[in-house]
């Protein structure tokens, strides 16, 4: 069953993921929110997360845009997933410092194995990078 709609969300075991666990100091420590079929999150890149001054590193861009996706396969899709692939296209340089938003919807259930997800990173109305990957199915279900 999905997560419920317009609440906080995180996920429900604490493993000290880099992306999510609020108990990981030096991660990011993402929560989400299940909106219909979308999953969503708004986020500041912290300054210590620059590539080149003023600008996201494309690692940082690329881990949120992956955690995002996770998050659309548990809060919607009711699955736990493992990233296999993940294409990054960087429109435009993902600033630090400033409020972004962040989305995924599962795009494709049609491989037994997988589910294709596509997100992106906005500025405004802006994007700012987007993200389409394949992500495998775990055999448990997820009970957020």
């Amino acid at each position: 069953m999905p997560a419920p709609e317009g609440v906080e969300l995180g996920f429900p075991e604490d493993g000290g993921c880099f992306g999510c666990s609020p108990s990981n100091g030096v991660g990011l420590r993402l929560r989400f929110r299940r909106e219909g079929h979308r999953v969503r999150s708004r986020y500041r890149i912290a300054d210590c997360f620059h590539g080149a001054p003023g600008v996201a590193h494309g690692g940082i861009v690329a881990t949120i845009l992956d955690e995002i996706s996770c998050a659309a396969a548990v809060f919607v899709g009711d699955r736990f997933v493992v990233t296999g692939e993940l294409a990054v296209r960087y429109e435009r340089p993902v600033p630090v410092e400033t409020p972004l938003e962040v989305e995924a919807e599962i795009v494709g259930r049609m491989h037994p194995r997988y589910a294709e997800i596509a997100a992106c990173i906005r500025g405004g109305d802006t994007v700012l990078a987007r993200s389409t990957g394949k992500f495998f199915y775990q055999e448990r279900r997820a009970q957020p």
